[in-house]
């Protein structure tokens, strides 16, 4: 069976550029994930994650970890 890749939606507090930069090394050092943006358009500054293999306590701790708020985004 072939793993599924998974889309992961969050609310956060990652507004800014500066905020990017501030969450992308550690995003970019998981290696379940394939891509993710932050929609800071959004009212709820939108973590869209494509990945696999990875939880969503797993996303945000490390978004929590390096100071946003972050929660999942049902459908």
């Amino acid at each position: 069976m072939e793993n599924l890749l998974q889309i992961l939606v969050f609310r956060t507090t990652i507004k800014t550029q500066e905020d990017k930069e501030k969450i992308a090394p550690l995003l970019v050092s998981m290696p379940q994930i394939y891509r993710w943006t932050v929609d800071c358009e959004d009212c709820d500054c939108v973590l869209r994650i494509e990945a696999e293999g990875i939880s969503e306590e797993q996303i945000i701790e490390t978004v929590q970890r390096a100071g946003f708020e972050c929660e999942e985004l049902k459908d």
